[in-house]
């Protein structure tokens, strides 16, 4: 059983320096190619704004990639500073971020509560679960965010209508880099890296998460966090 875990970390460790490396080549290429034509060839103003344009959004996704990646390291590796935190402050944080800044067309309905946890990574999980609701819906297509108060625990949702997750893939969310649509997800400046983060912080609070089954078009992800400290 021990030399079975092994190698399955061992393959895991494996998937994830061969998706990691590839994730870096497609934007590394677009960076690359973009700034030759900047450098070799004299453009008008539409194609050097084309290039330039190129070069920031690709720039912007390493960017991200890189902080996310350094998030999920840290969340294994740091200790964390939990603090009682009001339900209602994340929701007004995320109608902030989402509704007044983004024009999202975004439902929200939350219970009344506080949840045992550091404010800042619980943010950080919101919002990644918002931006894969974003990602995979149309561009005029609701999202619905719930938190209900459970015994034990809070729980949030973030439901979408957009392309769902196959029953068979549903495992697959919490792995680094996992896509459910890959052109899409690349397209938009994805990089698979939101729900992996979203499981490590999770874990590290107690909590869990889980896909709850849709009979209609789209995906709900549900993450459980505790409501005190832990007594261990």
């Amino acid at each position: 059983d021990n030399i079975g875990k092994l190698e399955e970390e061992i393959q895991a460790r494996e998937d994830f320096v061969a998706a990691f490396a590839h994730e870096l080549k497609t934007p590394l290429t677009s960076i690359i190619g973009y700034a030759d034509m900047l450098r070799s060839r004299k453009l008008d103003e539409e194609k050097q704004f084309m290039s330039a344009n190129y070069i920031y959004t690709e720039g912007k996704r390493l960017e991200t990639m890189s902080f996310r990646l350094l998030d999920i390291m840290v969340t294994r590796r740091s200790e964390v500073d939990f603090t009682v935190v009001s339900v209602e402050s994340l929701f007004v944080y995320l109608y902030d971020m989402y509704v007044l800044n983004k024009s999202a067309k975004i439902y929200f309905n939350y219970d009344e509560g506080f949840v045992w946890a550091e404010a800042n990574l619980i943010k950080s999980v919101l919002m990644n679960l918002l931006d894969n609701a974003c990602k995979a819906s149309e561009a005029d297509g609701l999202i619905e965010v719930y938190g209900r108060m459970q015994k034990g625990g809070y729980r949030f949702e973030v439901k979408d209508h957009g392309v769902g997750i196959p029953k068979e893939e549903q495992h697959k969310i919490t792995k680094a880099f996992y896509m459910v649509d890959k052109s899409r997800s690349r397209k938009e400046g994805g990089a698979g890296l939101g729900l992996s983060l979203v499981w490590e912080i999770a874990n590290l609070h107690g909590g869990s998460v889980w896909v709850e089954e849709s009979s209609d078009k789209g995906t709900t992800i549900a993450v459980g966090l505790p409501t005190q400290q832990s007594t261990k």
